[in-house]
């Protein structure tokens, strides 16, 4: 006999369940099926909650990026947008959670489909983020307000080229060039003084 389950208890099993088996087994060779006899529940109990095996994927993605960007704001919200700035670098810089799943999904030939889940996330809940930053630093007088749209597409192709997929979370001689190299960008793209998110690995600084 099926155990019956209230309904945020189920989505969160199934999602516990599926990110586990994309994990191990991957996220190409995983069923539903599989995932629904670990749950041990019917497939109609799964479709009621995600419509299909992606969606489920981009559950896992968006909730790693909301708590992402909780963790972020409950340190952010009383210092300066300088050090909001640098402190986002800092968390980007660092490993996460998702990069496991990420690394799997790049293994298996699924790069296309990782890039587009890391797109919905800044989107959804990084761009928010920096909007806010850049509109307290215009306010403060460290950052320019002009083609503010503009300004976070190229700070996103910076970021991808500071830290290539292959490389995120490493810390070697390339990192620290590509670091050197960007940095300077990111001030003169946000219009901050030079020197400004010099050292931001130190970033939760008042």
């Amino acid at each position: 006999m099926r155990i019956r389950k209230n309904p945020e208890e189920r989505y969160r099993e199934l999602v516990d369940i599926a990110k586990g088996l994309f994990l191990t087994t991957g996220y190409e060779r995983t069923t539903v099926q599989d995932i629904c006899e670990q749950a041990g529940v019917a497939k109609g109990t799964f479709f009621y909650y995600f419509a299909t095996k992606e969606a489920v994927l981009r559950a896992i993605f968006t909730e790693w990026a909301e708590q992402f960007a909780a963790s972020y704001q409950t340190k952010a919200d009383e210092i300066s947008a300088m050090n909001q700035l640098r402190m986002l670098l800092a968390f980007m810089s660092r490993e996460n959670s998702i990069d496991p799943l990420v690394d799997k999904l790049f293994d298996e030939q699924q790069r296309d489909l990782a890039v587009d889940l890391w797109q919905s996330a800044v989107v959804e809940r990084f761009n928010p983020l920096l909007r806010n930053i850049l509109s307290k630093g215009v306010d403060e007088g460290v950052f320019s307000s002009d083609h503010m749209e503009e300004r976070l597409t190229f700070f996103w192709h910076l970021l991808d080229a500071m830290w290539p997929d292959e490389c995120r979370g490493k810390s070697d001689e390339a990192a620290d060039i590509r670091m050197g190299i960007a940095v300077p960008l990111i001030e003169q793209l946000f219009g901050a003084e030079e020197g400004s998110l010099q050292g931001f690995l130190g970033g939760d600084r008042k």
